[in-house]
């Protein structure tokens, strides 16, 4: 008579192994994944409204068309109302003590670059290194995604922003005639 238990017992074993390395794998996935602040996804239903009233506080600042709907582009994450860009803009905010202290918007405009849209935080939350995390975050993103450089546009007199952006190693390319300065990074 053979004894069937030795080779039964290496299966159990075997099973044994091969679940507690899923659980393992499981782990590690669900901690890189599991959002841990201070710079979160976007929640429509918990970020939009503070969203959109740092958008009205600072809309010189943010919008260069007074005509854009920072609803609309919230809503279709769109930078425009292009088509092709609708549901390709990211957005992160940055939580202080569950409330929203600032966000960050960008997409890939086309296969090697990156454009960094919007980048506010909001007045009571300022001088804090917020928008120096949410551009970091946003730069690696982007990275990861693919991009090559990444660019934004900001007003010549927001001289904070521009502060950020050169301490992160944006160079400035060009002036615009109506005010702006366009900066592009490259890793």
């Amino acid at each position: 008579m053979i004894n069937n238990n030795s080779g039964q017992n290496k299966l159990v074993k075997r099973i044994g192994y091969l679940l507690v390395a899923c659980a393992i794998t499981f782990g590690v996935y669900r901690y890189a994944s599991y959002e841990s602040g201070p710079i979160y996804e976007f929640n429509v239903e918990r970020d939009t409204k503070a969203v959109l009233d740092i958008f009205e506080q600072n809309k010189y600042w943010l919008l260069a068309n007074p005509d854009s709907s920072p609803a609309f582009m919230i809503k279709y994450r769109t930078p425009n109302e292009n088509p092709i860009y609708f549901g390709k803009m990211r957005i992160k905010v940055l939580r202080e003590d569950d409330k929203l202290a600032g966000f960050v918007t960008y997409y890939m405009e086309n296969p090697g670059e990156g454009r960094i849209l919007f980048l506010a935080v909001g007045h009571d939350f300022r001088g804090k290194g917020y928008g120096t995390q949410l551009a970091q975050y946003a730069i690696a993103d982007l990275i990861r995604m693919g991009s090559e450089k990444v660019t934004l546009w900001t007003r010549l007199a927001n001289l904070p922003a521009q502060k950020i952006y050169k301490g992160l190693g944006f160079t400035e390319v060009y002036y615009t005639p109506g005010g702006y300065v366009f900066f592009e990074y490259i890793p």
